[in-house]
């Protein structure tokens, strides 16, 4: 009779460990830009991967501030992982030497470092999330993180030209989601920007 009993709770033990370990399912998701064309998204695609998502999509840039926003919906509230990549074309007034994401869900996530996507010669670095307002909603609660991609040894994104800036993500169960996505211009750019502004400046005064 203990035998029987002890059996039964090492069986409930191996049970909770294998259901713990396993991440939840997404069952539904979307994503799309806010409208405003500052980023302009098309053809996302999705696909399962080595038992994580992957949801790969093009966009091109106009301007900035630009925002991306959606949802995940899970089976259970543990933590799928979701790979996100963005063949961003630059179609600004300006070559870009960083490019930063910022994403907010309405869940506890974490931006995985070995799941970053960066252009040749560039670097990516990850801005751990916190709690704090999602990008680009009327203070609609939840976290926040970044990922900051640096020109270190590569070539500046042109105009006209392309990339892939990609991350990975792992998130505790449903959630809404929205990122706010900004290009800065290499230095010469941002020069020729303010002479300018400062020409602009002389012929008001004149």
């Amino acid at each position: 009779m203990m035998g029987r009993y002890i059996s039964a709770i090492l069986f409930s033990v191996l049970l909770f460990f294998a259901v713990s370990t396993v991440n939840a399912s997404i069952t539904s998701w979307t994503c799309g830009d806010d409208g405003d064309h500052a980023i302009v998204m098309s053809s996302p695609t999705w696909a399962e991967v080595d038992e994580e998502y992957q949801l790969s999509m093009n966009c091109t840039q106009n301007w900035f501030p630009g925002h991306l926003q959606g949802d995940f919906i899970t089976d259970t509230p543990t933590d799928p992982t979701v790979r996100i990549l963005e063949d961003i074309s630059n179609d600004t007034t300006f070559a870009w030497t960083d490019y930063h994401i910022t994403i907010g869900m309405t869940q506890s996530f974490s931006i995985l470092s070995t799941g970053l996507t960066a252009p040749a010669g560039w670097a990516a670095s990850v801005i751990a999330p916190v709690a704090g307002i999602l990008p680009n909603t009327n203070n609609v609660a939840g976290y926040v993180g970044t990922i900051n991609y640096v020109n270190a040894t590569g070539s500046p994104i042109a105009i006209g030209y392309d990339d892939i800036f990609g991350f990975k993500i792992s998130f505790l169960g449903s959630t809404n989601f929205t990122t706010q996505q900004v290009p800065t211009p290499e230095p010469a750019t941002i020069g020729l920007l303010g002479l300018g502004a400062m020409a602009l400046l002389r012929r008001r005064k004149a």
